[in-house]
């Protein structure tokens, strides 16, 4: 972890600010234009899941801002995050997945589908989960393909003295648009709304970058 040097970081005032409160955090929802990157799932006949999953661990890591925590009540810089991603089973329960970057998108793919098969035969609740589930180098993410929605509220413990991961939640494909929701949940001490309109450039500019 890289420490962020608040003598000189210009966001230092905020952080102060935002970390001692009650619910520091804030989250947005928009609608993603993901049709071509639809369209290329389909065409290269790989899971349009995967492809989405795949350019947000690259746009995060490519976006330093959401790699910010804070440790020890000091904001710092993660090199290298996890998408503990939650995916459902037969039986309707979900289990968290760990998923890890990789160079591109066929080695990706590849790897989801063998943490899947792992971690959807294991329990909700297990001694790897427990090691892994406040560990700052992460990310949440959520799929929630049955509909579409414009606003999301995560369910939440106490929220005044965490390390600030944030969330992600992806909607339900409209087809007929190409828009997709996603919601975004950020720690208000470390990000303000102009970092995640960054990110969603990123993000896009990943997308784009698959597609060619």
């Amino acid at each position: 972890m890289k420490p962020i040097d608040l003598k000189t970081w210009p966001r230092a005032q905020h952080f102060h600010f935002f970390k001692g409160f009650e619910k520091p955090h804030f989250d947005i929802t928009t609608h993603v234009d993901f049709k071509p990157l639809y369209q290329f799932a389909k065409n290269k006949n790989v899971s349009f899941t995967h492809c989405y999953l795949y350019c947000l661990l690259q746009a995060i890591h490519r976006y330093a801002p959401m790699r910010y925590r804070i440790v020890d009540g000091l904001p710092v810089e993660v090199p290298k995050v996890t998408a503990s991603t939650v995916f459902l089973k037969d039986d309707d329960t979900f289990r968290f997945t760990p998923l890890h970057l990789h160079e591109n998108l066929t080695l990706f793919c590849e790897h989801v589908s063998r943490q899947q098969a792992v971690y959807l035969e294991q329990t909700l609740l297990n001694e790897r989960f427990e090691l892994r589930q406040t560990h700052e180098a992460q990310v949440y993410v959520s799929i929630l393909p049955w509909f579409n929605f414009s606003s999301f509220s995560h369910a939440a413990t106490d929220t005044s003295n965490c390390s600030g991961i944030p969330k992600f939640v992806f909607g339900q494909y409209q087809k007929e648009t190409g828009l997709m929701p996603v919601n975004i949940e950020v720690h208000h001490a470390l990000l303000d709304g102009v970092h995640v309109a960054q990110f969603l450039t990123t993000l896009n500019k990943v997308v784009l970058e698959l597609l060619n």
